[in-house]
């Protein structure tokens, strides 16, 4: 009779604490966005534009989790002796801390297939590959289902490539 009791005293409030913790804050699901970024790389910077599509299927008061792909352009630019253009499809995971009811920040990674066309004085060199990306931001949540965001990615290309914007994410 006594374990019964420390059952129904200790471990039972102790349970519907952590599972009231672990319960969703808001319902996962999809979301859009896109902005303007400022790409820059070892040959030159250019305004570019980039967009996202992802899924939320992790949304509780402390952390949330999301699935993503997205296109980047990296820039078309140049310089006295090149010139490049790249662009990058991304998919990744994004790990979300809110901070309050309005702010969240955020980290991004995941594999990028860029796609990069390097032109020099001597030779063309257009190449495709797989490479890492990540990347940090902060959003402010306007409505229930507009955010604002800035956020900063770095993609490991031959040409190593960085952008850093601000842009618009709708959630459905």
């Amino acid at each position: 009779m006594q374990t019964n009791t420390f059952i129904r005293r200790a471990l039972l409030p102790a349970l519907a604490l952590g599972l009231a913790c672990a319960a969703p804050a808001q319902a996962a699901g999809l979301y859009i966005g896109g902005g303007a970024y400022w790409a820059d790389s070892d040959v030159g910077d250019d305004t570019v534009p980039g967009g996202f599509l992802g899924y939320t299927f992790l949304d509780t008061n402390f952390v949330m989790l999301s699935a993503e792909i997205g296109y980047y352009d990296l820039g078309n630019s140049s310089n006295r002796t090149e010139k490049v253009e790249a662009s990058a499809i991304t998919a990744g995971g994004v790990v979300s801390l809110p901070l309050g009811p309005f702010f969240e920040l955020y980290a991004k990674a995941g594999v990028a297939s860029a796609d990069v066309k390097l032109e020099t004085s001597q030779n063309k060199n257009d190449k495709s590959s797989e490479e890492a990306y990540y990347g940090v931001g902060a959003s402010l949540d306007i409505l229930d289902t507009i955010d604002i965001y800035v956020e900063y990615l770095v993609f490991d290309t031959s040409i190593n490539s960085e952008i850093a914007g601000v842009g618009v994410k709708l959630s459905f």
